[in-house]
């Protein structure tokens, strides 16, 4: 091995470094903060204007690593900047810099942001939970797995929608069907009638066997 290349590699060691993810977060604040322009007492302003008190001091705290970022204060923050969470929460791709998610496990920061935006298990991880527990509202497109994982974590996050929308369409259901049992009571225009009975039909309701909302309040099983 060369000279040139023992000095590339010990100046490639010498770059290497490894953040806890509270760390990492707070780093992103900074970056973020920064490039938007905002001092830290600027953003002590936003976040007291959010409702949430935190005092310069304790954001030079944070920047300097004298404390530890909570959950709460990580999304307040979020806020205060205008940003996703998760823009604190994931780092830039940089191949000297892991991240330690816990005393045994550090991983890339390629591999850190994708665990976090639910693109990918840990190394080495129990994919199961990971399919079967994917994170709300996250794209199942995004997963990298193989065909059967993605098929798995496709069918767990239907059957949880299912599960969600059968729900939400009884509690409908119930609304419309209390809703036309009391128009029986009043004197409705034809529009509002029209309107309510295309509402009943999508729904699967049978008006006619409406006759009020008395008899709606006492019909057993309700």
């Amino acid at each position: 091995m060369t000279g040139n290349q023992n000095s590339r590699d010990n100046e490639d060691a010498d770059q290497s470094r490894s953040l806890s993810p509270a760390k990492a977060a707070v780093e992103r604040i900074r970056d973020i903060r920064v490039a938007l322009g905002l001092s830290i007492p600027e953003l002590a302003e936003r976040l007291a204007a959010l409702g949430y008190p935190f005092t310069e001091n304790r954001l030079w705290n944070l920047a300097s690593d004298r404390t530890k970022i909570h959950v709460d204060t990580l999304f307040a923050i979020a806020a205060a900047l205008g940003v996703s969470p998760l823009a604190l929460m994931t780092l830039p791709a940089d191949q000297h810099t892991e991240i330690d998610v816990a005393p045994g496990v550090t991983i890339s920061a390629e591999r850190f942001n994708a665990w976090v935006t639910g693109t990918s298990p840990l190394p080495g991880a129990d994919e199961t939970p990971y399919v079967e527990h994917h994170p709300f509202g996250a794209p199942i497109g995004r997963f990298q797995g193989s065909l059967d994982q993605r098929a798995r974590a496709l069918a767990f996050k239907i059957v949880s929608h299912a599960d969600e929308a059968a729900s939400t369409a009884d509690t409908l259901r119930e609304e419309a069907h209390a809703f036309a049992a009391s128009l029986l009571e009043q004197e409705p225009s034809p529009d509002l009638i029209r309107t309510a009975e295309a509402l009943s039909r999508r729904l699967g309701i049978d008006v006619s066997a409406i006759d009020s909302a008395d008899d709606y309040r006492s019909t057993p099983g309700d």
